[in-house]
């Protein structure tokens, strides 16, 4: 496969995955990861150069290298992160191919430097896999090639693949797949010149640690009446939904916690039930009144969408008023974006 198509791919897969709930599994802030493994470059195209014109070509094979990353990054929000990576990849060349074989003793040492896009997906409980693209540069060196060594500084970018698992609240263990494909290297070697076509393949396994415990609001929360009927059990008269940041529309959990509320006011005969939107910090007073009074209108609609006369439900909005979670001012804290319902 193409680094062109492999690029696409890790794209379209985001695209696709977008629509999909996830908040980072409650994360927030800053992280660092660590990781290390095996580094394949693939087999390439060598052609050398005198004088700028061609005078030779032969495939180039290298051995099984190895490879250490480290990273920093930072939990925007929505399932989507970004971060700064460096890493380090070392190989040995196995054999010059051209109208014969011969072995070389040559090394192919790498530095890269890559920012990176990545959106994580929650696939079962404390499982996330993620997708992401990065754009960068890396410095290949290659020594001991005829007794001399160069290096070239060349564009690079990168499609990765990783499967996390939540250790504890602030750790996760990562295996990683990423692949680089960097622009066409230039060496000066004894006699001419070179031009090497450059792709590598890293399979790692790492740890990411979370610099800030995060806060992974539950879907819902349920309050029972503090005075029990008699005859039957007490019916949920709170539930608690929440929202992405800046978001108003319904998570597919959030509109699971609808249809509870939905359900119990039907099957306890309600009166009526108010709907109270709430914001976090982060943001204008006035934009997050606007904000907060969106999201006790959507839920009203997906109230009504469940079989609830309109008629007996009331909005309102406090912005940033009541905070669930007591927060600075500018601060993304997932339980303050919410709207409670009251079904009386």
């Amino acid at each position: 496969m193409t680094f062109k198509a492999a690029l696409l791919g890790a794209v379209a897969s985001l695209l696709v995955v977008a629509d999909a709930s996830a908040d980072n599994h409650g994360r927030t802030g800053w992280y660092v990861g660590l990781g290390g493994g095996f580094n394949w470059i693939h087999d390439g195209l060598q052609q050398g150069l005198v004088g700028g014109a061609l005078v030779s070509t032969s495939d180039w094979s290298y051995d099984t290298g190895s490879v250490l990353a480290g990273t920093l990054g930072n939990y925007y929000g929505d399932g989507w992160r970004f971060e700064f990576e460096l890493a380090r990849r070392d190989n040995d060349l196995d054999s010059i191919c051209g109208l014969v074989c011969v072995a070389s003793g040559a090394d192919v040492n790498q530095f890269s430097q890559m920012i990176n896009a990545i959106y994580d997906v929650p696939v079962a409980k404390d499982w996330a896999l993620s997708l992401g693209v990065g754009v960068g540069g890396n410095l290949v060196e290659l020594s001991n090639y005829l007794g001399t060594s160069d290096r070239d500084y060349v564009l690079a970018l990168q499609g990765l693949a990783q499967l996390g698992y939540r250790l504890t609240e602030r750790w996760t263990l990562v295996a990683d797949y990423r692949f680089v494909k960097s622009g066409d290297v230039q060496m000066t070697v004894p006699g001419g010149d070179l031009e090497l076509e450059k792709a590598d393949s890293s399979l790692m396994l790492g740890v990411r640690f979370d610099l800030q415990p995060g806060t992974a609001p539950a879907a819902a929360v349920v309050v029972p009446d503090a005075k029990p009927v008699a005859a039957a059990p007490a019916a949920p008269k709170e539930f608690l939904v929440f929202f992405g940041f800046n978001k108003s529309d319904l998570t597919s959990h959030a509109v699971r916690v609808v249809g509870e509320a939905a359900e119990a006011a039907k099957k306890h005969g309600a009166a009526s039930v108010a709907i109270v939107g709430h914001t976090d910090t982060s943001g204008s007073a006035g934009y997050n009144n606007a904000l907060s009074m969106r999201r006790a209108q959507a839920v009203k609609d997906s109230l009504m969408a469940h079989g609830i006369d309109g008629s007996m439900i009331s909005t309102a909005g406090r912005g940033e008023a009541e905070l669930l979670v007591t927060t600075g001012d500018g601060v993304k804290e997932p339980q303050n974006r919410r709207a409670k319902i009251d079904v009386k």
